[in-house]
């Protein structure tokens, strides 16, 4: 059974003052809707109602496609579709003209679906290179190059879908054990994390933070499984404000190293401080290591994701 689909462009189809809808259904009912997508504009001209139709086509398609397919394929797409059909309703008050703008559902896959097949192609080589037995490091190396791929997958299957009349995915169960496979090495990859000194439970939760919204694992110092080592020592010297009496200010620093606990190689350093003044000497103490922990966090996620990706 066919559908009767009318998709408006900005200005609004139903909005336009003496539109015959019915006119408007009788001209899209000649078409399948399972074999063509099509969309209706108007305009005071033949070209200006040509020229509504594919735009509205044309943001129709843009609307549904993430950026990570690609400019090329949403061109190649709308080389298929034409304005096939453009009348003036002369029952109509403002004897305006209308359009259609036709896109052949098969002539779009034919575009679509050889970037998908070659894109699971390319996901399937990658796969073959994860390590057996699996080695975290090495794999989350293979699974950086995927993701990419992965989004581009989606992305393509996203236009696919919408341009289907069932909208269906294609070859959901191909694309499925990708789809996640970035998740799970990332939290294949088992992070201990010690920190000594004062405020210390201040700057593990900035640092757990950081690495859980990575996706890495997180695990105890002493754990044997441990990937990657995060290790800080933290320092803190107050003294009173000579500019204000009564301020406390505390200046906080902390030493972190970042190590490869496979290789037992130590693969970066660095230092953080900051201060803070309060009139209370605990407040001065916590605010200062908060803002230690912020940088901290920040440099720790940097410089891990970089070595993870280069490693």
């Amino acid at each position: 059974m066919k559908q009767f689909i009318a998709l408006c462009c900005t200005l609004g189809l139903v909005a336009c003052g003496g539109l015959n809808k019915n006119t408007i259904s009788y001209q899209m009912s000649k078409y399948d809707t399972q074999a063509y997508y099509v969309v209706a504009g108007e305009g005071a001209t033949k070209k200006a109602a040509s020229d509504q139709a594919f735009s509205a086509l044309q943001k129709e398609l843009q609307a549904h496609t993430p950026e990570a397919a690609g400019t090329q394929v949403l061109d190649d797409v709308l080389a298929n579709a034409k304005v096939e059909k453009v009348w003036r309703d002369k029952e109509a008050q403002d004897k305006h003209y209308y359009a259609l703008a036709v896109l052949p559902r098969e002539k779009a896959n034919a575009v679509v679906v050889p970037l998908l097949n070659r894109t699971d192609a390319q996901l399937t080589g990658l796969a073959q290179q994860f390590s057996t037995p699996a080695d975290p490091l090495a794999d989350l190396k293979v699974a950086y190059k995927m993701q990419p791929l992965v989004e581009h997958r989606a992305a393509l299957d996203d236009l696919y879908q919408f341009v289907q009349a069932d909208r269906s995915s294609y070859m959901p169960e191909t694309f499925a054990p990708y789809k996640n496979i970035f998740k799970e090495k990332m939290a294949a990859v088992l992070v201990g994390v010690e920190v000594n000194g004062v405020e210390s439970e201040t700057m593990v939760t900035y640092v757990i933070d950081a690495l859980n919204k990575m996706g890495l694992g997180v695990v105890d110092a002493s754990d044997p499984d441990k990937v990657v080592s995060v290790q800080i020592d933290t320092e803190v010297d107050n003294y009173s404000s000579k500019k204000v009496d009564g301020l406390i200010w505390c200046s906080s620093s902390a030493a972190v190293s970042l190590m490869d606990a496979q290789r037992d190689v130590t693969f970066a350093r660095f230092n953080v401080q900051d201060r803070a003044g309060t009139t209370r000497l605990n407040d001065s103490v916590r605010r200062s290591m908060q803002g230690v922990g912020r940088q901290a966090a920040a440099q720790i996620s940097t410089r891990l994701e970089n070595y993870l990706k280069t490693k």
